[in-house]
């Protein structure tokens, strides 16, 4: 697989400074986990470059013309750029139709170097064929409860800088509630009420490569992947919350059916966002 090079950014943590992921463009993702069992996540794809059709990062299908991921992954390009592949777990064999985003809408806040309002959708040209292997993942609104645990899911390597494996990788982590997900991370500002925090164990969890990544709980989507310490070293991992971000999503979503000639790139900041530029 190319590996294509992006600058890294430093995070301090205790007496240590470490790697944030975010980058996306790289080939490492899920750390200790495993090959996903067949049909296990149908809403999974594949955000790839359109020139060299290397997987950058995860996302979700959410509508037949709708993918959300993180907005890490879309930043400073235009929708020509990337292609979509769904209805796989295998990245090197597969006979699934590409589709291809006509539209990127961002998080008008978005904030790269304070890891705020790290989301995205990805407007399709053409409606996605549902079958066995292709289905959209309906979104989760309620809270989540200490103890409660998470289905993870991408295209990771085993190990920072490791192999890629080509199928689709899993792993089971648990919720971390916010304030023990701040202390954990020295009280940094870079954990916030919008992101779900989860952790498994030192040696398992997410990597460069996941981000924008789908957490499901029972089935239904809870969070995308957006930033942690790289890989796996025993800190909990941050995610842009669903729940956090419905207006979001259902305002661009609402849009798209009822007037397909609206604008979609001038955000709409709903009074939660408002606080958090």
């Amino acid at each position: 697989m190319l590996l294509i090079w992006v600058p890294l950014v430093l995070f301090t943590s205790g007496a240590t400074s470490q790697i944030l992921y975010p980058p996306q463009y790289t080939n490492n993702r899920i750390v200790g986990g495993e090959e996903a069992a067949e049909g296990l996540a149908p809403y999974q794809i594949s955000l790839q470059g359109i020139g060299s059709g290397a997987h950058s990062c995860g996302g979700a299908i959410i509508d037949e013309r709708w993918i959300i991921t993180a907005a890490h992954c879309t930043r400073g390009r235009q929708a020509a750029a990337f292609r979509v592949l769904t209805g796989t777990q295998d990245l090197h064999q597969n006979g699934t139709k590409y589709y291809y985003p006509d539209r990127i809408v961002e998080h008008s806040n978005y904030a790269p170097r304070k890891y705020r309002n790290d989301i995205a959708l990805l407007h399709l040209n053409e409606s996605i064929v549902f079958d066995n292997a292709t289905q959209p993942v309906e979104l989760d609104h309620e809270a989540l409860v200490p103890g409660s645990r998470l289905l993870l899911t991408g295209w990771g390597t085993l190990s920072l800088g490791g192999d890629v494996p080509a199928r689709l990788q899993s792993l089971e982590v648990n919720y971390v509630p916010f304030e023990q997900c701040r202390a954990a991370h020295d009280n940094s500002t870079r954990v916030d009420i919008g992101h779900v925090c989860t952790f498994n164990d030192k040696g398992r969890g997410a990597c460069h490569g996941d981000s924008g990544g789908p957490l499901v709980h029972n089935g239904k989507l809870v969070a995308l992947v957006n930033w942690g310490l790289p890989c796996a070293k025993g800190y909990p991992d941050a995610h842009a919350s669903i729940a956090y971000y419905h207006d979001f999503i259902r305002t661009h979503l609402s849009l798209s059916k009822t007037d397909s000639s609206e604008d979609l790139q001038e955000e709409i900041v709903t009074p939660q966002d408002e606080n958090r530029g």
